[in-house]
């Protein structure tokens, strides 16, 4: 990358001067318009561009930008994997560095809260799970001049705190109503939390397609674990379901692995759908999972222009990224989902972005899954893996 220096010496003048020119700061120095343009001229030639820290420690900043991180997602998932590359890879095209700590608590957080923090940093991401007890303090760190931007889950943020976090009640709306658009219309619905459960029953609603409580099964856990046991209650009911609305791509596994156990042939399985379209969902599930988007790539984007249009003095606004649905082959239509594994592992094509089907006219049979006669317990589930109105925009992916 070329310097000030570098520049003087293709035009014969002082790196000073140059300096001067560039920044439009002349002062008293007196220079000819000849030998001005011909420093504009060939700092375009160069492509020459100024150096943010250099232009940050000048006003008095420190060019590091702090990533505070409760780690969020079950092993696989890789949602705080994506949302720290995204930050890194944003920040160093601002040409920031990055201080990077985890924390598990309230008091961890806290305590590397200090003034060493404070002196070192120009701003800080706070990002992954949720800590409304954290509110007040993140107030104070703004009020003594350390610029937060949150990117945290949920609606807890104080006045004054900007978040950017992902639409989860958009994340389950979109894989409902995507289920129903394919004439799916007795959904189970594995509960984690509430504004997740709040997009299912959304596309219920707006379809016109009344809900089974009974189908509903809480389980506070995102893990495989909570999924094959929420679907091992699912067929002890006796329940009648076509299709299965997991809130992670891990539980959606984990009912698949229930459903293998159990003895149900794969032909005879309803339609999946998960959250986050993560690796599980791509290449650890039975049959690939159709999921939507986790958000934490384009979160942690935002975040960082955030921090830098705060750090400018320009106006910030939190914001609720719309995912996206990722459509594979656990809900094809069709003769079961054994069909959909078949065509992917005979052609090895990926599911590709296209927009989702309208509501069929006709309502589709429910799969009625009949529980076999209990077999030895299963204690272990996969360990393999997370953790209105207007209709967000639909990016879909459908197999080919």
């Amino acid at each position: 990358m070329p310097s000030l220096k570098d520049i003087a010496a293709a035009v014969g003048v002082s790196h000073t001067l140059v300096s001067r020119v560039l920044n439009n700061r002349m002062g008293t120095t007196r220079v000819g318009e000849k030998t001005r343009e011909a420093i504009l001229q060939r700092a375009r030639e160069m492509d020459y561009r100024p150096n943010p820290l250099a232009i940050a420690l000048k006003r008095g900043r420190k060019g590091v930008v702090g990533v505070f991180i409760h780690q969020v997602g079950v092993a696989g998932s890789d949602l705080s994997v994506q949302f720290l590359e995204s930050a890194s890879a944003a920040l160093a095209k601002a040409r920031l560095n990055l201080w990077l700590q985890f924390f598990g608590t309230d008091t961890e957080f806290l305590a590397a809260c200090n003034q060493r923090l404070t002196r070192s940093l120009d701003a800080l991401i706070v990002a992954g799970l949720p800590h409304p007890e954290l509110a007040e303090s993140l107030q104070n760190l703004e009020q003594h001049g350390l610029h937060i931007v949150c990117s945290s889950d949920g609606d807890y943020m104080p006045p004054g705190i900007i978040n950017i976090t992902c639409d989860q009640t958009g994340q389950t709306y979109l894989t409902t109503r995507h289920l129903l658009d394919v004439g799916c219309r007795r959904i189970a619905h594995i509960l984690s939390i509430p504004a997740r459960c709040d997009g299912y029953m959304r596309a219920h609603a707006e379809v016109g397609v009344p809900v089974d409580e009974r189908l509903i099964v809480p389980n506070r856990m995102f893990t495989a674990e909570a999924g094959y046991d929420a679907m091992g209650q699912l067929l002890d009911s006796g329940a009648r379901f076509d299709a299965v609305n997991a809130q992670s791509d891990a539980q959606a596994a984990g009912a698949m692995r229930c459903l293998v156990d159990r003895g149900v042939p794969i032909a005879q399985w309803p339609k999946f759908t998960g959250v986050d379209d993560s690796p599980i969902a791509r290449h650890y599930c039975q049959v690939p999972l159709t999921s939507t988007s986790s958000g934490r790539t384009r979160c942690a984007a935002l975040a960082v222009e955030a921090v830098l249009n705060k750090l400018e003095g320009l106006p910030t606004e939190s914001i609720k990224v719309m995912p996206t649905l990722v459509v594979r082959e656990s809900t094809v239509p069709g003769a079961g989902a054994g069909v959909g594994l078949a065509q992917n592992a005979a052609t090895g094509v990926p599911p590709v972005i296209a927009t989702p089907v309208p509501a069929p006219a006709v309502t589709a049979e429910p799969i009625s899954i009949a529980a076999p006669a209990p077999v030895a317990a299963q204690s272990g589930a996969p360990a393999s893996s997370k953790g209105a109105a207007s209709r967000p925009r639909v990016k879909s992916a459908s197999a080919a």
